[in-house]
């Protein structure tokens, strides 16, 4: 074998009051990375760009293996292995950079995938850590709320970053409604809002939720994690990086939604809800323009984790 194909999907992270440690899998958008090994030694990156890509810049990614998250979750596998060959990698993005939906982790987690599967390498903790230091050269952090859904698949809850400790939870059959809007944000910009203290009130309300979320996955209780998806901390802080926010909050709960929050750093926002999804949809597209912003949805439902597609 020396060339494989990963499929690495979106993720939402910071799960309503799971700030840093909740994380959700969704079955699409995707991004492909193709690893092939080489006897060059080092690593090339190449990028593919499809006809759905935007026709500006935004969608662009390093081509330099020490500054791109594939790159850099391949390097660390290599090194590591001690194994004396290159990978040439092909990375095709279906999710937008900056988009708020794990772009950059799903090109460290594919990449990774992809490399660990040419040397062989099955240990799930050691791709996830190097798919995690791929992740640090985009965002400056290693984000495993992004990382560890997209590797795993399902609901994942990080129990302690510095040692990767990770619980998987399978979630119920739910619908996401995801709406991105024109917007870029930076994540390291993002954090720099979220305050350093918060109030005991807080704290203990985001508890309360945080455990109704993590039983109500647990019992396919949609309605349970629709009502204790809030964030008092995050959302307050970040809210204002994305033009027209309430607006489209109150028109998303009008149109049918069972909650309203950003996905990751933003700027997409998301809802769940049990039906009127395209409705929800489209009641956020037009919220958003009149704000006078471009926005888009799309409908998906939790995902099974990156996937190797092909093997040769």
């Amino acid at each position: 074998m020396n060339r494989v194909v990963v499929k690495a999907p979106a993720t939402i992270a910071n799960f309503g009051p799971g700030f840093d440690t909740f994380g959700l899998c969704l079955n699409a958008p995707y991004d492909i990375v193709e690893a092939e090994s080489t006897d060059r030694r080092g690593i090339t990156i190449t990028q593919k760009i499809v006809e759905t890509d935007a026709p500006d810049d935004s969608w662009r990614i390093p081509m330099d293996p020490s500054k791109n998250t594939a790159g850099v979750a391949a390097s660390e596998l290599l090194i590591n292995s001690g194994k004396k060959i290159g990978v040439k990698m092909t990375i095709t993005k279906g999710i937008r950079p900056g988009s708020g939906l794990g772009s950059s982790a799903a090109s460290a987690v594919g990449g990774a995938l992809a490399v660990a599967s040419l040397l062989g390498i099955r240990n799930r903790k050691t791709i996830l850590a190097a798919a995690a230091k791929g992740e640090a050269a985009s965002s400056g952090a290693p984000h495993l709320d992004n990382v560890s859904p997209c590797l795993f698949g399902g609901f994942t809850v990080v129990i302690d970053h510095s040692r990767m400790e990770v619980l998987r939870i399978k979630p119920p059959k739910m619908k996401i409604v995801v709406c991105q809007p024109s917007i870029v944000i930076q994540t390291a910009r993002a954090r720099e809002l979220i305050p350093e203290n918060v109030p005991t009130k807080t704290s203990v309300a985001h508890s309360g939720w945080a455990s109704g979320i993590v039983y109500g996955m647990k019992s396919n209780d949609v309605k349970l994690i629709a009502r204790c998806l809030r964030d008092e901390i995050a959302v307050p802080a970040r809210k204002s990086l994305i033009k027209g926010f309430d607006e489209v909050e109150r028109a998303a709960l009008r149109a049918g939604a069972l909650s309203f929050s950003i996905s990751g750093s933003g700027p997409a926002v998301y809802s769940l809800a049990l039906k009127n999804h395209e409705k929800i949809g489209r009641a956020m597209v037009a919220a958003f323009k009149n704000a006078g912003v471009e926005a888009e949805f799309f409908i998906s439902s939790p995902g099974n984790g990156a996937k190797v597609i092909k093997k040769e």
